[in-house]
């Protein structure tokens, strides 16, 4: 059954020139936050467990060797990834599990939402707990990995749990929130572990006196545009509070290397090797966001002429002429969960440098809620051109929705104070 994309005056254009309204008081906040209020239920009902794209290899029918070697290892994989949803995982018997990226996302968000005046201190408690259990095994400082083994012709292959720079990034960002928010002393010295981790156990790839790439993981020699940028962004927020000059020098190295590798028309692929050319959404939005934090961390406003590139190509190239996300520059489907939470973001934290972003914000998070959420108030995967991937992927939708959306009702607050 063709799948129907509705287009309402909540998804309009968002256009550079234009003016934006305040959204503090609009009555479509009161959509944003009953989703969000939703969301969590669901989620906490289910105790943070749930499927993810990448999870099909956790079957207990797939546990053989046989699995884990190529082509089949990749194969199955992208199957799941791709076509194999909610009902594919049940027959699997691929059982729900907790990831620990997605815990970081939603105590970021539980942090935004108690600055906005709920006691959620029992579900920041619990999450922190749990995101210790969960770190990387065998690691000296704190880090964390995904719960699924990953294997890719374009990228790093990874075992369940062994430590990257995405996850860390997240979780450690997490726990950053955790001390501005709540001033747990705790916290704040298991994020400056995680700063130990990206220093002294990621790969560099790249190490020059003027430009530094940390790799994906301690062993990967590939170049990822975004995990570089975004470890060298909380370097940079780490530096903020305990006045690490060494840690400013590293972050702007991350960051001269990222603003080398942008192209003319602002745009940046995922990778530098030939297979990992592509550019879609959410990693761009991750590069530019990086610069943004940076930036505001340590008060160097020198690369911000590539920031006003690249975000004048995120507009102008990641959105229909109605403001749906698309996930690659050049073709709309399909919608991705991921993309439509990135949008609200990205658009979220270049409110103070773009007039029209806050409204861009809220009308991405609408046009979310009315297009991607389920009946039961999760939010679908995907919809492509002639069908939807109903499955309600607890990191890839559920956390990064919630992280959107209480981000955007924080800054309504703000806007409204």
């Amino acid at each position: 059954m063709k799948s129907r994309v509705v287009s309402t005056q909540c998804a309009a254009t968002c256009d550079l020139e234009q003016p934006s309204r305040p959204i503090g008081d609009s009555p479509t906040m009161a959509i944003v936050s009953r989703a969000r209020r939703e969301l969590a239920a669901w989620v906490q009902t289910r105790n943070y467990s749930g499927y993810e794209p990448y999870d099909l290899l956790n079957s207990r029918y797939l546990r053989g060797r046989w699995a884990r070697r190529p082509p089949c290892n990749v194969i199955l994989i992208q199957l799941g990834r791709r076509f194999a949803g909610e009902l594919a995982r049940r027959w699997l018997q691929v059982p729900p599990s907790k990831n620990p990226k997605a815990l970081g996302l939603f105590l970021s968000g539980l942090c935004d939402i108690s600055r906005c005046g709920e006691d959620v201190e029992r579900q920041v408690q619990d999450l922190k707990r749990e995101l210790i259990q969960l770190r990387s095994p065998g690691e000296e400082f704190l880090c964390w990995g995904y719960d699924w083994d990953f294997y890719s012709l374009r990228g790093p292959e990874m075992r369940a749990f062994s430590p990257n720079a995405i996850a860390s990034y997240f979780c450690g960002t997490a726990f950053l929130d955790c001390w501005e928010t709540f001033h747990h002393a705790d916290a704040r010295g298991i994020a400056e572990s995680v700063g130990e981790f990206i220093v002294q156990r990621l790969n560099r790839p790249v190490d020059m006196e003027q430009q530094l790439c940390f790799g994906y993981t301690p062993t990967s020699r590939g170049i990822i545009y975004n995990a570089s940028a975004l470890a060298g962004a909380f370097l940079a927020r780490l530096a903020s509070h305990d006045g690490k000059s060494e840690y400013y020098g590293l972050a702007r190295r991350c960051m001269s290397f990222l603003v080398a590798a942008q192209r003319k028309d602002g745009s940046w692929p995922y990778g530098a090797n030939h297979r990992q050319r592509w550019i879609d959404h959410f990693h761009t939005g991750y590069n530019l966001c990086a610069l943004l934090e940076y930036s505001r961390c340590s008060g160097d406003h020198s690369f911000g002429a590539a920031v006003e590139r690249g975000y004048d190509f995120y507009k102008r190239k990641f959105f229909t002429h109605d403001g749906i996300p698309k996930y690659f520059q050049n073709g709309l489907y399909p919608i991705d969960i991921h993309s439509c939470s990135q949008a609200i973001l990205t658009f979220a934290a270049f409110a103070d440098r773009d007039p029209s972003a806050s409204e861009c914000a809220l009308r991405t998070a609408i046009w979310s809620v009315q297009n991607m959420q389920r009946n039961d108030r999760a939010f679908y995967y995907q919809r492509h051109r002639f069908w939807t991937n109903r499955a309600p992927y607890m990191r890839w939708g559920q956390a990064w929705m919630f992280r959107a959306l209480s981000g955007l009702e924080l800054a309504s607050r703000k806007v409204s104070s």
